[in-house]
């Protein structure tokens, strides 16, 4: 078994409530002789979950489980794409546009050179149904050299980590209040002049690079965020 296949399905366990009784998994051993696999693969697959935010070490206690979720919420915080923020809820997208091109102006902010080749994505995001958010995404090739109407249409991060096998680190976000205009208010089913939440998103990857740029603009009726943070 491969590290990155034991993460995911101690992320679904996790997901799942799994550990809530306790707070926390399983020691090495007991994973190890749990699935068969190496000290080397759970380590690794326990080092990927504490990247991600789903458990934290307490020296000489183990591997808690981090309650860094509340429900209906998004984590300020989160680099795990709005799938993964929402379990148990539909999470859908509406395509609106994908086109490759080069990087251009947005070179500046994707810290990569004009002619890099991006994947542009304009998307409508929805919530069991009803429309979450408007997202607009840049992805350099370099590290995401192929997407299409399916996968764009599905969880981008979902492919990006399981797919691709990049493991996401962290991500940098401005976070602004505007007007609507028209078109997009009409996308969000709200009116031309009300307030949106809008929240740039330039994501790396867990080696440093960055490898997507978005702006998102969040239903302000129906999006809610919190922030969780190590007080030390």
């Amino acid at each position: 078994m491969k590290y990155r296949e034991l993460a995911k399905i101690l992320k679904v366990e996790i997901d799942k409530g799994k550990y809530r009784d306790t707070g926390k998994l399983p020691t090495e051993p007991e994973l190890m002789e749990q699935f068969g696999a190496t000290r080397y693969c759970v380590r690794n697959a326990i080092a990927m979950l504490v990247e991600l935010g789903d458990v934290y070490p307490v020296q000489g206690s183990g591997m808690f489980v981090r309650e860094n979720r509340r429900e209906g919420c998004l984590n300020i915080n989160g680099t795990r794409g709005m799938t993964s923020e929402f379990p148990g809820h539909s999470v859908s997208s509406k395509l609106i546009k994908l086109e490759q091109r080069e990087a251009g102006a947005d070179s500046a902010r994707l810290k990569c050179a004009v002619d890099a080749k991006v994947y542009s994505v304009s998307r409508l995001r929805l919530l069991d149904d009803e429309p979450f958010a408007i997202e607009y995404a840049l992805y350099l090739k370099e590290f995401v050299p192929y997407l299409n109407e399916e996968i764009a249409s599905g969880s981008i991060y979902a492919y990006i980590r399981e797919d691709l096998g990049l493991s996401t680190g962290f991500a940098d976000k401005l976070i602004y209040a505007r007007e609507l205009d028209h078109g997009r208010a009409d996308l969000l089913g709200l009116s031309a002049g009300d307030p949106v939440l809008v929240v740039e998103d330039d994501a790396y990857l867990a080696s440093g690079r960055m490898f997507n740029a978005g702006t998102v603009y969040y239903h302000y009726k129906k999006a809610t965020f919190f922030n969780f943070a190590d007080l030390k």
